[in-house]
C-alpha cells in the first residue's frame, strides 16, 4: 500500500502527536522506537519541504527584482 504524501502541515501535527505521545514515557520500548523512527522521518520531510519553500521564495524575489543577499540570524529568545 502506497503511502500518501503528506503536506507540511499534516507531518508537523503528526510529530506533535508522536512527541506528545513519547512525552508521556508509558509506550512500550518497542512501541516507543517506532515512534522515534516515524519521527525522525517526519523531521527530514519538514525540512525538505521548508527548503523547497525556501528556494522558490528565493527565486520568485530575484525574479521580482526584491534580492538582497543577507546572512541568515536566528532570533533570539
Amino acid at each position: 500500500m502506497a503511502k500518501k504524501k503528506l503536506s507540511f502541515e499534516e507531518a508537523m501535527e503528526r510529530l506533535e502527536e508522536i512527541v506528545e505521545q513519547l512525552e508521556q514515557e508509558e509506550a512500550p520500548l518497542e512501541t516507543a522506537v517506532a515512534l522515534y523512527k516515524e519521527g525522525l522521518g517526519l523531521s527530514a520531510l519538514c525540512r525538505e519541504k521548508l527548503a523547497a519553500a525556501e528556494g522558490e521564495i528565493v527565486l520568485l524575489r530575484k525574479e521580482a527584482g526584491l534580492w538582497q543577499e543577507e546572512p541568515f540570524q536566528a532570533e533570539v529568545e
